[in-house]
């Protein structure tokens, strides 16, 4: 009697490891599908690199899909550049991503000679208006920087909301802070988003990333990053071909998170002018 017990339980447990590998398979199928979807919406290395044929994107997901995302759009010799990190991550924050991205497209489809601070000022706006549901707090919202450049008359506009731009001149490293704002969470504004004018020379590196990579725990004491390391880097790195600081960034992650669990979305590009 006990064997038959043991011989129907054994069956049972295949038979519900059977279905959860099933459904386990049917989700992340899903999630993949999902991430051709939101790579669609996001800018990848190869149109970058046709706006800005020195440049690279170093992204890594903490799940398949990502709240992180790089944006881009040109228009009348106008290339606006944008790295945004959405509040969470997984699918949840790929789809904040995708709602973003289409309402960045939206404000510079409408509006023509739009500045940097303008764009992320009405996405703060169209973010609340949309994303909020009666009288609830806003929980979605996103820390985006932000750069417009003008091919023709050579000039470069930054805007920031809690993400900074990084620009290096001969190994002279420069920090541009974005306004202390979350947008889209109007509880989380401690001041406006302002239009900073940037003087740039040919081969100035500039560089924008989400916190992912400076918050990864990792190291000989297990430690995060931080952003004090990771500017170091960038500084050492600025000087060598695109293709080297990419392989240097790539390699100095995944080295210093060894067998840890990647704690955040990974985002970070370069574009050399």
């Amino acid at each position: 009697m006990t064997t038959i017990y043991l011989k129907k339980l054994q069956d049972d447990l295949k038979q519900s490891e059977q279905k959860l590998l099933k459904l386990n398979k049917n989700l992340t199928d899903s999630i993949n599908y999902a991430k051709h979807i939101q790579d669609a919406f996001t800018v990848q290395t190869g149109f970058l690199q046709k706006l800005f044929p020195n440049s690279f994107i170093f992204q890594k997901p903490k799940d398949i899909v990502s709240g992180d995302f790089a944006w881009a759009y040109e228009k009348n010799n106008e290339t606006y550049i944008g790295v945004g990190d959405c509040t969470g991550h997984g699918v949840p924050g790929a789809m904040l991503s995708i709602f973003v991205i289409s309402m960045l497209n939206q404000i510079v489809t409408i509006f023509d000679h739009v500045t940097s601070a303008d764009i992320l000022d009405k996405l703060d706006k169209l973010m609340q208006k949309y994303l909020s549901q009666n009288t609830e707090k806003i929980k979605d919202s996103v820390e985006i920087a932000l750069i417009k450049y003008d091919s023709i008359n050579q000039t470069l506009l930054f805007s920031g909301a809690n993400r900074p731009l990084i620009h290096v001149r001969n190994k002279t490293l420069t920090i541009y802070k974005g306004a202390k704002v979350v947008l889209g969470n109007p509880l989380r504004r401690k001041e406006y988003v302002k239009n900073v004018d940037i003087n740039i020379q040919k081969d100035d590196m500039l560089f924008m990333f989400s916190d992912g990579f400076a918050d990864q725990f990792g190291g000989e004491k297990n430690t995060k990053f931080s952003t004090k390391r990771l500017l170091a880097l960038i500084q050492d790195i600025s000087e060598l071909t695109i293709n080297e600081q990419y392989e240097q960034l790539k390699s100095t992650f995944f080295n210093w998170k060894g067998d840890n669990h990647q704690i955040d979305d990974v985002l970070l590009l370069g574009i050399r002018l």
